[in-house]
């Protein structure tokens, strides 16, 4: 139930976030068309920076959100210059981490990524819920995903099957609309309803994903506040 309840949650933070997710959606179209240009290198450093960047923002609007019922967009960015080092010092860690066990431990290599994408999401939630510096979000990251691993689990899973479900909707919808368009010799819009289509997917999923984390997140702590 709590996990049902937390994306539950997501969703409607989600659905109060159109600014956000309209932020990450411009982010993400640039980033394309950078891509379908080859600049892989400088687009692959951009992407790191931009997704630590837009997160902590995204983290503290879901935050509040969930916390106080406060969807307000002003202050998005100021946020995301506040918690940027945060978030962006969890991933260098975490994925600098993650290279060394992953090239000298390649037999539990499954159970590894899959212990390493709870611990990641957790510490870029307890960064922003907390406030916390980054290896004491990630000491508790682990804290807390050692007390409750297939709960999180569960729930990272879940949210993936709601990604690909909806996706697929989304995805149908958009195949009969270019059938329609080609009925009418606009081939060549085609290729701009699909850059669209997948950019505002990507961004409405970047704020869902992030809202049902943290609201997971904040609903667990509140219990082991009162039994504690």
């Amino acid at each position: 139930m709590k996990v049902a309840r937390a994306v539950g949650r997501g969703f409607s933070v989600t659905h109060r976030g159109w600014p956000v997710i309209a932020v990450v959606f411009v982010f993400y179209t640039i980033i394309r068309f950078f891509v379908d240009w080859g600049a892989a290198t400088v687009i692959f450093a951009a992407v790191i920076l931009g997704f630590n960047y837009l997160l902590a923002g995204t983290q503290i609007f879901a935050r509040d959100g969930i916390k106080d019922g406060r969807y307000a967009f002003k202050g998005f960015f100021g946020n995301c210059n506040r918690f940027f080092l945060g978030q962006f010092g969890v991933s260098l860690v975490l994925w600098i981490s993650a290279w060394i066990i992953a090239f000298l431990t390649s037999a539990v290599l499954s159970l590894f990524l899959m212990v390493f994408l709870a611990l990641t999401c957790m510490s870029w939630t307890i960064t922003a819920a907390d406030g916390k510096n980054v290896f004491k979000s990630i000491w508790n990251s682990i804290l807390f995903c050692g007390r409750r691993f297939f709960s999180v689990l569960g729930l990272l899973i879940l949210i993936f099957v709601l990604a690909i479900t909806i996706s697929l909707v989304v995805w149908i919808a958009y195949a009969i609309v270019v059938q329609g368009l080609r009925h009418l010799g606009l081939d060549g819009r085609v290729i701009i309803l699909r850059e669209v289509t997948g950019c505002a997917l990507y961004a409405y999923f970047f704020l869902f994903s992030t809202s049902s984390l943290m609201s997971y997140y904040l609903n667990n702590r509140k219990e082991d506040e009162r039994h504690n």
